[in-house]
Protein backbone atom coordinates (compact mmCIF):
# COMPACT_ATOMS: atom_id res chain seq x y z
CA UNK A 1 0.00 0.00 0.00
CA UNK A 2 0.99 3.47 -0.63
CA UNK A 3 0.48 6.10 1.89
CA UNK A 4 -2.29 8.25 0.26
CA UNK A 5 -4.25 4.42 0.73
CA UNK A 6 -2.91 4.17 4.28
CA UNK A 7 -4.28 7.56 4.72
CA UNK A 8 -7.36 6.47 3.64
CA UNK A 9 -7.32 3.07 5.45
CA UNK A 10 -6.86 5.33 8.81
CA UNK A 11 -9.51 7.99 7.72
CA UNK A 12 -11.98 5.85 6.82
CA UNK A 13 -11.01 2.00 6.84
CA UNK A 14 -12.29 -0.92 8.46
CA UNK A 15 -10.79 -2.76 11.74
CA UNK A 16 -11.34 -5.73 13.41
CA UNK A 17 -13.40 -5.20 16.66
CA UNK A 18 -15.16 -2.15 15.01
CA UNK A 19 -12.03 -0.62 16.36
CA UNK A 20 -10.80 3.09 15.30
CA UNK A 21 -7.48 4.11 14.35
CA UNK A 22 -6.10 7.08 16.14
CA UNK A 23 -2.29 7.68 15.14
CA UNK A 24 -0.39 6.76 12.40
CA UNK A 25 3.89 5.92 13.17
CA UNK A 26 5.83 5.46 9.81
CA UNK A 27 8.92 4.06 9.59
CA UNK A 28 11.32 4.04 6.83
CA UNK A 29 10.15 0.44 6.08
CA UNK A 30 6.86 0.63 7.57
CA UNK A 31 3.34 1.91 8.55
CA UNK A 32 1.90 1.53 12.10
CA UNK A 33 -1.42 2.65 12.81
CA UNK A 34 -2.13 2.55 16.43
CA UNK A 35 -5.81 2.01 17.55
CA UNK A 36 -7.18 1.94 21.38
CA UNK A 37 -6.01 -1.55 22.02
CA UNK A 38 -4.67 -2.91 19.01
CA UNK A 39 -1.75 -2.13 16.32
CA UNK A 40 -2.00 -2.73 12.60
CA UNK A 41 1.61 -2.51 10.77
CA UNK A 42 2.06 -2.93 6.91
CA UNK A 43 5.10 -3.06 4.86
CA UNK A 44 5.87 -0.64 2.73
CA UNK A 45 6.48 -1.64 -0.98
CA UNK A 46 9.63 -0.69 -0.90
CA UNK A 47 13.26 -2.79 -2.09
CA UNK A 48 16.16 -0.90 -0.30
CA UNK A 49 18.56 -3.67 -1.22
CA UNK A 50 18.69 -4.99 2.63
CA UNK A 51 15.14 -5.64 2.73
CA UNK A 52 12.57 -6.74 -0.20
CA UNK A 53 9.06 -6.03 0.04
CA UNK A 54 7.87 -4.63 -2.92
CA UNK A 55 5.32 -7.22 -3.59
CA UNK A 56 2.61 -8.51 -2.30
CA UNK A 57 3.47 -11.62 -1.36
CA UNK A 58 6.78 -10.87 -0.35
CA UNK A 59 5.10 -8.57 1.88
CA UNK A 60 2.70 -11.61 3.79
CA UNK A 61 5.71 -13.82 3.74
CA UNK A 62 7.99 -11.35 5.97
CA UNK A 63 4.51 -10.27 7.97
CA UNK A 64 3.86 -14.28 8.57
CA UNK A 65 7.79 -14.32 9.49
CA UNK A 66 7.89 -11.45 11.66
CA UNK A 67 4.63 -13.35 13.86
CA UNK A 68 6.62 -16.42 14.46
CA UNK A 69 9.69 -15.26 15.18
CA UNK A 70 8.57 -12.36 17.65
CA UNK A 71 6.62 -15.33 19.66
CA UNK A 72 10.03 -16.45 20.76
CA UNK A 73 9.88 -13.55 23.42
CA UNK A 74 6.55 -11.93 23.22
CA UNK A 75 3.65 -13.85 22.45
CA UNK A 76 1.05 -11.94 24.17
CA UNK A 77 1.82 -8.86 22.21
CA UNK A 78 1.96 -10.77 18.97
CA UNK A 79 -1.06 -11.72 17.86
CA UNK A 80 -1.83 -12.66 14.07
CA UNK A 81 -2.24 -11.99 10.73
CA UNK A 82 -4.46 -10.71 9.00
CA UNK A 83 -5.19 -9.58 4.83
CA UNK A 84 -5.94 -6.09 4.05
CA UNK A 85 -8.86 -5.85 1.39
CA UNK A 86 -10.08 -3.30 -0.88
CA UNK A 87 -14.31 -3.74 -0.81
CA UNK A 88 -16.52 -0.96 -2.82
CA UNK A 89 -14.22 1.25 -2.69
CA UNK A 90 -13.34 0.59 1.06
CA UNK A 91 -9.68 -0.70 2.44
CA UNK A 92 -10.52 -3.53 5.89
CA UNK A 93 -8.02 -5.05 7.90
CA UNK A 94 -9.07 -8.27 8.27
CA UNK A 95 -12.22 -8.58 5.41
CA UNK A 96 -13.37 -11.45 4.11
CA UNK A 97 -14.73 -9.38 0.62
CA UNK A 98 -13.29 -7.80 -1.71
CA UNK A 99 -9.72 -7.96 -3.04
CA UNK A 100 -6.68 -9.01 -1.30
CA UNK A 101 -4.53 -6.10 -1.48
CA UNK A 102 -1.84 -6.14 1.51
CA UNK A 103 -1.30 -7.72 4.87
CA UNK A 104 -0.91 -6.56 8.26
CA UNK A 105 0.39 -8.01 11.55
CA UNK A 106 -2.10 -7.62 14.35
CA UNK A 107 -0.58 -6.66 17.87
CA UNK A 108 -1.73 -5.84 21.44
CA UNK A 109 -0.75 -2.09 22.14
CA UNK A 110 1.04 -1.40 25.28
CA UNK A 111 1.08 1.75 26.63
CA UNK A 112 4.10 3.96 24.47
CA UNK A 113 5.39 5.73 28.29
CA UNK A 114 6.67 2.29 28.91
CA UNK A 115 9.34 2.57 25.65
CA UNK A 116 12.73 1.89 27.12
CA UNK A 117 13.94 4.81 25.21
CA UNK A 118 11.34 7.25 26.37
CA UNK A 119 12.16 5.98 29.92
CA UNK A 120 15.79 6.60 29.76
CA UNK A 121 15.39 10.03 28.00
CA UNK A 122 12.84 11.06 31.24
CA UNK A 123 15.55 9.51 33.24
CA UNK A 124 13.49 6.72 34.55
CA UNK A 125 15.79 3.80 33.45
CA UNK A 126 17.89 2.17 36.06
CA UNK A 127 20.20 -0.74 36.77
CA UNK A 128 17.28 -2.83 38.10
CA UNK A 129 15.99 -2.64 34.94
CA UNK A 130 18.42 -3.40 32.63
CA UNK A 131 18.77 -6.47 35.11
CA UNK A 132 14.96 -7.09 34.62
CA UNK A 133 15.83 -6.77 30.51
CA UNK A 134 18.38 -9.29 31.23
CA UNK A 135 16.35 -11.92 32.63
CA UNK A 136 14.37 -12.40 29.71
CA UNK A 137 17.95 -12.11 26.94
CA UNK A 138 20.43 -14.22 28.42
CA UNK A 139 17.76 -17.31 28.56
CA UNK A 140 16.47 -16.33 25.17
CA UNK A 141 20.75 -16.24 23.79
CA UNK A 142 21.31 -19.79 26.27
CA UNK A 143 18.75 -21.27 24.24
CA UNK A 144 19.13 -19.66 20.50
CA UNK A 145 19.69 -21.71 17.57
CA UNK A 146 23.43 -22.11 16.94
CA UNK A 147 24.53 -20.90 13.37
CA UNK A 148 27.68 -21.98 11.89
CA UNK A 149 29.59 -21.57 8.97
CA UNK A 150 27.39 -18.04 8.32
CA UNK A 151 29.58 -15.28 9.44
CA UNK A 152 32.92 -14.64 8.37
CA UNK A 153 35.16 -11.16 8.46
CA UNK A 154 34.69 -10.94 4.85
CA UNK A 155 30.73 -11.15 5.08
CA UNK A 156 30.57 -8.22 7.70
CA UNK A 157 33.38 -6.26 6.34
CA UNK A 158 30.50 -6.33 3.12
CA UNK A 159 27.84 -5.51 5.73
CA UNK A 160 29.71 -2.34 6.96
CA UNK A 161 30.83 -0.80 3.47
CA UNK A 162 27.02 -0.45 2.95
CA UNK A 163 27.70 2.66 4.10
CA UNK A 164 29.48 3.94 1.44
CA UNK A 165 26.03 4.33 -0.23
CA UNK A 166 25.47 7.53 2.09
CA UNK A 167 28.77 9.26 1.03
CA UNK A 168 26.91 11.70 -0.37
CA UNK A 169 24.56 12.57 1.94
CA UNK A 170 27.16 12.88 4.39
CA UNK A 171 29.06 15.70 2.73
CA UNK A 172 25.88 17.42 1.73
CA UNK A 173 24.81 16.97 5.82
CA UNK A 174 28.26 17.27 7.32
CA UNK A 175 30.60 18.43 4.88
CA UNK A 176 32.94 16.68 2.44
CA UNK A 177 36.15 16.39 5.40
CA UNK A 178 33.37 14.16 7.39
CA UNK A 179 32.37 12.59 3.81
CA UNK A 180 36.15 11.97 3.63
CA UNK A 181 36.41 10.38 6.80
CA UNK A 182 33.72 7.98 6.29
CA UNK A 183 35.40 6.38 3.67
CA UNK A 184 38.39 6.00 5.47
CA UNK A 185 36.64 4.46 8.06
CA UNK A 186 35.79 1.70 5.63
CA UNK A 187 39.22 0.83 5.14
CA UNK A 188 39.89 1.07 8.26
CA UNK A 189 36.99 -1.60 9.56
CA UNK A 190 38.33 -4.29 6.62
CA UNK A 191 42.12 -3.89 8.01
CA UNK A 192 40.28 -4.36 11.43
CA UNK A 193 38.39 -7.56 10.35
CA UNK A 194 40.89 -8.71 8.17
CA UNK A 195 43.37 -8.93 11.34
CA UNK A 196 40.96 -10.50 13.53
CA UNK A 197 39.35 -12.75 10.96
CA UNK A 198 40.90 -15.88 12.94
CA UNK A 199 38.82 -14.55 16.59
CA UNK A 200 35.87 -14.58 14.20
CA UNK A 201 36.17 -18.07 12.77
CA UNK A 202 36.80 -19.35 16.46
CA UNK A 203 33.99 -17.97 17.92
CA UNK A 204 31.75 -19.16 15.12
CA UNK A 205 33.38 -23.23 16.27
CA UNK A 206 32.44 -22.07 19.69
CA UNK A 207 29.10 -21.51 18.66
CA UNK A 208 28.66 -17.63 19.69
CA UNK A 209 27.25 -17.44 16.30
CA UNK A 210 23.32 -17.45 17.52
CA UNK A 211 19.57 -16.51 15.40
CA UNK A 212 18.73 -13.59 17.85
CA UNK A 213 16.84 -10.62 17.64
CA UNK A 214 19.31 -8.49 15.66
CA UNK A 215 17.89 -5.66 16.05
CA UNK A 216 18.10 -5.40 20.23
CA UNK A 217 17.83 -1.23 21.33
CA UNK A 218 15.63 0.84 23.83
CA UNK A 219 13.54 1.81 21.22
CA UNK A 220 12.33 -2.12 20.79
CA UNK A 221 11.63 -3.28 24.44
CA UNK A 222 8.45 -2.29 26.88
CA UNK A 223 9.76 -2.26 30.00
CA UNK A 224 6.51 -4.02 31.61
CA UNK A 225 6.55 -6.59 34.44
CA UNK A 226 8.35 -8.40 32.20
CA UNK A 227 9.84 -6.72 29.65
CA UNK A 228 9.20 -7.49 26.09
CA UNK A 229 11.49 -7.63 23.80
CA UNK A 230 9.79 -7.10 20.62
CA UNK A 231 10.06 -6.20 16.72
CA UNK A 232 12.90 -8.29 15.69
CA UNK A 233 14.53 -8.67 12.55
CA UNK A 234 12.10 -10.72 9.70
CA UNK A 235 13.41 -9.47 6.61
CA UNK A 236 16.50 -11.22 6.15
CA UNK A 237 17.99 -13.95 8.62
CA UNK A 238 21.52 -12.70 7.77
CA UNK A 239 21.04 -10.18 10.06
CA UNK A 240 19.44 -12.14 12.50
CA UNK A 241 21.93 -14.41 12.94
CA UNK A 242 25.27 -12.89 14.79
CA UNK A 243 27.74 -12.70 16.83
CA UNK A 244 26.30 -12.79 20.48
CA UNK A 245 28.73 -9.63 21.05
CA UNK A 246 27.07 -8.24 17.82
CA UNK A 247 23.63 -8.39 19.61
CA UNK A 248 24.62 -6.46 22.80
CA UNK A 249 26.67 -4.18 21.03
CA UNK A 250 23.46 -2.49 19.33
CA UNK A 251 22.20 -2.43 22.64
CA UNK A 252 24.75 -0.93 24.84
CA UNK A 253 25.99 1.60 21.72
CA UNK A 254 22.43 3.26 21.70
CA UNK A 255 22.42 3.49 25.61
CA UNK A 256 26.18 5.32 24.91
CA UNK A 257 23.61 7.41 22.40
CA UNK A 258 21.04 8.03 25.13
CA UNK A 259 23.79 9.31 27.65
CA UNK A 260 23.44 6.59 29.91
CA UNK A 261 27.35 4.51 29.14
CA UNK A 262 27.21 3.75 32.93
CA UNK A 263 23.61 1.43 31.55
CA UNK A 264 25.94 -0.18 28.98
CA UNK A 265 28.98 -0.86 31.26
CA UNK A 266 26.32 -2.63 34.25
CA UNK A 267 24.89 -4.46 31.27
CA UNK A 268 28.08 -6.05 30.05
CA UNK A 269 29.49 -6.72 33.43
CA UNK A 270 26.13 -8.55 34.62
CA UNK A 271 25.57 -10.54 31.11
CA UNK A 272 29.41 -11.88 31.26
CA UNK A 273 29.24 -12.56 35.09
CA UNK A 274 25.97 -15.29 34.06
CA UNK A 275 27.14 -15.85 30.13
CA UNK A 276 30.56 -15.65 29.28
CA UNK A 277 31.17 -14.37 26.06
CA UNK A 278 33.65 -11.67 26.13
CA UNK A 279 36.94 -12.66 27.56
CA UNK A 280 39.70 -11.59 26.21
CA UNK A 281 41.14 -7.98 25.69
CA UNK A 282 40.70 -9.46 21.76
CA UNK A 283 37.11 -9.99 22.50
CA UNK A 284 37.15 -6.65 23.97
CA UNK A 285 38.58 -4.83 21.00
CA UNK A 286 35.93 -7.05 18.90
CA UNK A 287 32.91 -5.86 20.58
CA UNK A 288 33.93 -2.51 20.21
CA UNK A 289 34.40 -3.06 16.65
CA UNK A 290 30.54 -3.84 16.67
CA UNK A 291 29.73 -0.97 18.72
CA UNK A 292 31.49 1.01 15.63
CA UNK A 293 29.09 -0.73 13.19
CA UNK A 294 25.46 -0.61 15.11
CA UNK A 295 26.30 3.18 14.60
CA UNK A 296 27.23 2.47 11.32
CA UNK A 297 23.50 1.26 10.69
CA UNK A 298 22.09 3.78 13.08
CA UNK A 299 23.70 6.57 10.65
CA UNK A 300 22.72 4.50 7.06
CA UNK A 301 18.69 4.24 8.56
CA UNK A 302 18.10 7.85 10.06
CA UNK A 303 20.23 8.84 5.86
CA UNK A 304 17.79 7.07 4.00
CA UNK A 305 14.82 8.47 6.14
CA UNK A 306 16.10 12.00 5.34
CA UNK A 307 16.01 11.40 1.89
CA UNK A 308 12.61 9.42 1.97
CA UNK A 309 10.53 12.41 3.87
CA UNK A 310 9.64 15.51 2.44
CA UNK A 311 8.31 17.51 5.91
CA UNK A 312 11.27 19.81 6.80
CA UNK A 313 10.76 19.19 10.59
CA UNK A 314 11.37 15.77 9.87
CA UNK A 315 13.85 16.01 8.05
CA UNK A 316 15.92 18.17 10.39
CA UNK A 317 15.33 15.65 13.10
CA UNK A 318 16.85 12.74 10.79
CA UNK A 319 19.70 15.29 10.27
CA UNK A 320 20.45 16.21 13.48
CA UNK A 321 20.20 11.95 14.25
CA UNK A 322 22.67 11.12 11.88
CA UNK A 323 24.82 13.72 13.16
CA UNK A 324 24.82 12.51 16.35
CA UNK A 325 25.20 9.16 15.30
CA UNK A 326 27.61 9.89 12.96
CA UNK A 327 30.03 11.85 16.24
CA UNK A 328 29.31 8.56 18.21
CA UNK A 329 30.82 6.78 15.11
CA UNK A 330 33.73 8.66 15.18
CA UNK A 331 34.47 8.39 18.58
CA UNK A 332 34.57 4.37 18.50
CA UNK A 333 36.65 4.59 15.38
CA UNK A 334 39.35 6.97 17.14
CA UNK A 335 39.26 4.49 19.95
CA UNK A 336 39.76 1.50 17.68
CA UNK A 337 42.63 3.02 15.57
CA UNK A 338 44.01 4.16 18.96
CA UNK A 339 43.81 0.20 19.77
CA UNK A 340 45.00 -1.31 16.69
Amino acid sequence: MIREQIDELVAHGGFPQDLAAVDLIETHISYVILCTSKVYKIKKAVNLGFLDFSTVEKRKHFVEDELLLNHRLCPVMYLRTLPVTLHEGRYVIGGTDGEVIDHALEMERIDNALEMDRMLARGLVHTDDIDRVLEVLIPFHRGATIIRGKVTAADIASDFADVAGITEYCAAALGPAQAAALTASIAFAKYFLATHAELIAERDREGFIRDVHGDLHAGNIFLTERPLLFDCIEFDAHYRRIDLLNELAFFTMELDFAGYPDLGEHLMRRYNSDFPVMRTAEEESLYLFYKLYRANVRMKINAIRAQQVNDAPEQAKRKALFEGYFNLYSAYWTRLKAEA
